[in-house]
């Protein structure tokens, strides 16, 4: 015996002889199991203390005093227990070792399955403490790991009076793993299971145990989609069916299907048979594991996916019908880990199949039934397995698009189910609301001033998929797309879509329309991010997007208030015209003539999703192309769109955007464009006169009038000096007439009539009263200059106002508070301030006499004054205020011209305004 030997045995001596006594005295109650606990981790401390020199012997002689704890265990109490099991842990692990006979191993092994579970007899003990089994457990796998010697399962061939034993241990272990409600128990019945399967070397008695042991782990796994099984456990639990079956089942084994049993006189037919009948219950249980795919836990995917993999690379041969089912999962853990940017997996999938081609027809195979699948999954109310499948759909057309691999029939197919399911989809959400915009509230030009803060943000609202649960199905299709797009498949699929957009009619249309737009969108982007790097182009989509520009430019020539052209087909067609747009950049200002007007029609639409649509693609169009603004853009190319409003109102198409398009175009581009106005205005007046009884087409055609007078207004108030004030019709004051007046004017008379004699004077005395005028010598400078002509802007504006009172007698009160409003709005421009004395009399003065009778038969309705009454429903009196402020603004440009006229007028305004007092009065004592 060697120093550290003795050295060892003298430190353990005293602590075991002390506890043998107190074991010894405590079975005849002559000493406390406080004593007992003391004795115990005094012993425990020295086991630690000499660990390195302990061995069999040592090992021997410090069990005795452990044997007679354990012969005990049912009276003492859990603490003292583990301390115990703490001691035996340490002599199995560092004592005996592999030199544990069999003897001894047994009597453990009984030993510790009692104190984890109970006896072989007796009912199991309910109340086993967690702490003891948990540690009873972790010696069961000690004594397992020990067991070379001990002939408990080691050797090839176990002793028969071993299996009883045995399966007694594996049943307690299992029950453990299953039934036992602490994490901590269940986890260290794992760890023992573990050891059992590695130490048992008998194939044939260890595939005795494999139904048993595999229906255990199949009810945890299975119990763990449904419930909220600790992750780790389940981790562990796929761990250890990963090792049983790689162990039972693997290729390796000397032709598996030939094994014998020990005298069971059936030979390889028997062994055959229970192989293939195995085969098939393991699929039932993978059936029941494989939802653990889509756990959140990595580590539980990583686990499943290791054994996936053994799957198809050991047990091929005996678990053949599990392949296709052991693909899918292995290809949804796949497309998990490519969410996660983990592509780890992928490559290690991708191995595999390059390595065994037969697994590529399989792979196939599944392919083509996800992809007939794909109209039903895309239109289930299941989100979740509509994203999983459609990321499954993704990683396969990835992993087969690396082989060489015919897949014609295959793109065919997706190409069709793909349009069928998107248009499925569609149908289903058009169901939805459409969010509208009163038409009262349609406002062009605040949504293009939206539009020109446009910095490179624009991203368009979803047309299709536009609900929040449908987002997931959305992503997934786009990941489709993109990676069908990346393939040797992506020309066929652009020739399917080409060839059926013409053909095909409502949701299908649409979802052949969508399709090709998140192609072209897709390839844009990797476009642009190639060309970060190389300028190398690239037309494979020119044909698709060409096609798909022509025929976006075919529905936006169309009406937006056409029912039968999908709004949806529109909405997308915008889409379309920006990424053209994108594409083409300052190129694209060609295809302005065709693209700007029906852009800007949209935005009058009373559909909210539309008209943002709009918004956006002008915001875009006008990015791209190089403006600073969308204001800027409508300017430049003002001439297009005059032309295009022209020949919607020359064939008398009065559908509220071809005005809407016009009152935006005056407000942005302001009197410059007024000149150009001239044939719109005259188309304007005459689809007035056909339709002047439809109040709403009436109001919004004024609009456009007053905006053209308002801008020429603003523009002629800006023309004027700041110092020059408003000159007014020349008034003569009033003077009494007397005797030397009357003289004088007949002495000029007489002088008109008369010839000049040679002798009087050629230049007759001014009459007094015209000799009074203040500025007799600019009126004669005045008229001896030439008058120039009115400019085009000026003949326009007084046009507009001769027109418009012949439409004062609507009945519509708000139109005529608007035509009030438009004709003040005229007076300023057409006032003395901005024209000559000659054109005041040619034409101002006129038009003053021409919109008099017009205007007070707003305020005075009844040709009697005394039968005017506010109680008429006839009577607006917001329609009267706005007539007396047209008169004010009369009167102001007016001058002496009006003087009679409201002399005359005067006494009906006092009794209009006697009227209205008296009607307030009333109104006052009622309240």
């Amino acid at each position: 015996m060697d120093d550290g030997r003795v050295k060892a045995f003298r430190m353990l001596k005293p602590p075991c002889v002390e506890l043998s006594q107190a074991a010894l005295r405590y079975k005849v109650n002559k000493t406390t199991a406080r004593h007992l606990l003391q004795c115990l981790e005094r012993l425990a401390e020295t086991l630690h203390a000499v660990s390195h020199s302990l061995d069999a012997k040592l090992a021997d002689y410090v069990f005795f005093p452990l044997s007679h704890v354990f012969s005990e265990s049912n009276d003492l109490p859990p603490r003292l227990l583990e301390y115990a099991l703490s001691c035996l842990s340490i002599l199995i692990l560092k004592g005996w070792r592999d030199r544990l006979s069999s003897e001894v191993g047994r009597q453990l092994l009984i030993l510790l399955a009692f104190l984890a579970g109970g006896s072989a007899t007796d009912a199991k003990s309910e109340n086993v403490d967690e702490d003891v089994a948990a540690i009873a457990y972790h010696c069961i796998a000690d004594l397992f790991h020990s067991s070379v010697a001990s002939s408990l399962g080691s050797q090839n061939t176990i002793s028969p009076e071993n299996i009883p034993l045995l399966g007694h241990a594996v049943t307690v272990v299992l029950d453990g793993i299953s039934n036992n409600s602490a994490t901590k128990v269940r986890l260290a019945a794992c760890t023992s299971l573990n050891a059992l399967i590695d130490g048992i070397g008998d194939d044939e008695a260890l595939r005795n145990f494999f139904p048993g042991v595999v229906s255990c782990l199949t009810k945890v796994l299975s119990s763990g989609i449904r419930s909220k099984t600790p992750w780790k456990l389940l981790q562990t639990c796929i761990q250890l069916l990963h090792q049983i079956l790689c162990k039972v089942l693997h290729n390796d084994l000397p032709s598996s299907a030939a094994l014998t049993y020990p005298n069971s006189g059936a030979g390889e037919k028997t062994n055959r048979d229970w192989v293939a009948a195995t085969a098939g219950q393991v699929k039932v249980a993978l059936s029941t594991v494989m939802p653990l795919r889509y756990h959140d836990r990595h580590d539980v995917r990583e686990a499943l996916f290791s054994l996936c993999l053994s799957i198809l690379t050991d047990c091929s041969t005996a678990l053949a019908n599990c392949t296709p089912m052991t693909l899918e999962a292995l290809v949804a853990l796949s497309s998990q880990s490519a969410d996660e940017d983990n592509d780890r997996p992928y490559q290690r999938l991708q191995q595999i199949l390059a390595s065994n081609p037969n697994l590529l027809d399989v792979l196939k195979e599944s392919l083509y039934d996800w992809t007939t699948a794909l109209p039903r999954v895309v239109t289930s109310n299941d989100d979740t397995k509509q994203t999983r499948t459609l990321q499954q759909l993704s990683i396969a057309f990835r992993l087969l698009s690396a082989h060489d691999i015919d897949m014609k029939a295959l793109t065919n197919l997706f190409a069709s189910n793909l349009q069928s399911g998107v248009a499925s989809a569609i149908q289903l959400s058009s169901t939805q609301a459409i969010k509208t915009v009163a038409s009262d509230s349609v406002d062009v030009t605040r949504f293009l001033h939206s539009a020109t803060s446009y910095k490179g943000i624009g991203i368009f609202a979803p047309v299709v998929f536009n609900s929040t649960r449908q987002d997931g199905v959305m992503s997934g299709l786009q990941m489709l797309i993109r990676q069908f797009d990346s393939s040797t498949m992506a020309t066929a699929l652009q020739r399917s879509l080409t060839e059926s957009l013409n053909i095909t009619t409502g949701s299908e249309q649409v979802a052949t329309l969508w399709l090709m737009l998140e192609l072209i969108r897709n390839r844009l982007q990797q476009d642009f991010e190639t060309d970060q790097w190389l300028n190398v182009p690239s037309d494979q989509l020119e044909p698709l997007t060409e096609e798909a520009y022509s025929f976006s430019l075919e529905i936006l020539d169309k009406s937006a208030y056409d029912d039968a052209v999908d709004w949806r087909l529109q909405a997308l067609s915008l889409e379309i015209v920006a990424l053209q747009a994108k594409s083409q950049g300052h190129d694209f200002r060609l295809e302005l003539v065709d693209a700007l007007y029906p852009i800007l029609e949209r935005m009058g639409t009373s559909n909210a999703t539309l008209q943002q649509h709009a918004v956006t693609c002008l915001g875009i169009v006008s990015n791209s192309c190089g403006y600073r603004s969308a204001s800027e853009l409508v300017v430049h190319n003002a001439d297009y769109l005059v032309n295009a409003v022209a020949v919607k109102l020359n064939t008398f198409d009065i559908s509220p955007q071809a005005s809407q398009v016009m009152l935006m175009m005056v407000r942005l581009c302001g009197s410059a464009v007024i000149p150009y106005l001239d044939d719109l205005i005259e188309s304007i007046f005459a689809i007035l006169a056909c339709y002047h009884g439809y109040p709403r087409l009436v109001e919004s055609l004024f609009e456009v009038l007053n905006a053209v007078v308002e801008e020429g207004a603003r523009v002629s108030s800006r023309a004027i000096e700041p110092s020059t004030r408003i000159t007014p019709i020349p008034r003569r004051p009033y003077k009494l007439t007397t005797i030397a007046d009357l003289v004088s004017r007949l002495q000029a008379r007489k002088t008109k009539f008369d010839p000049p004699s040679p002798s009087t004077n050629p230049d007759p005395e001014p009459d007094p009263v015209i000799s009074s005028d203040p500025q007799p010598d600019a009126l004669a400078a005045s008229a001896v200059r030439e008058t120039p002509p009115p400019s085009k802007a000026h003949t326009l504006i007084h046009t507009i106002t001769q027109q418009t009172t012949h439409h004062l007698s609507t009945p519509s009160p708000p139109l005529r508070r608007l035509l009030l409003t438009l004709i003040s709005s005229s007076l300023s421009t057409l006032s003395p301030q901005s024209t000559t004395q000659a054109d005041n009399d040619t034409t101002f003065l006129p038009l003053i006499s021409t919109l008099w009778p017009h205007i007070t038969r707003q305020i005075f309705p009844y040709p009697s004054s005394s039968s005017t009454s506010t109680n008429s429903p006839q009577i607006d009196l917001p329609t009267i205020l706005a007539a007396l402020e047209t008169l004010t603004t009369l009167s102001r440009y007016g001058g002496s011209f009006l003087l009679s006229r409201f002399s005359d007028l005067f006494p009906q305004i006092q009794t209009l305004y006697h009227h209205l007092q008296q009607d307030m009065l009333l109104e006052e004592k009622a309240l």
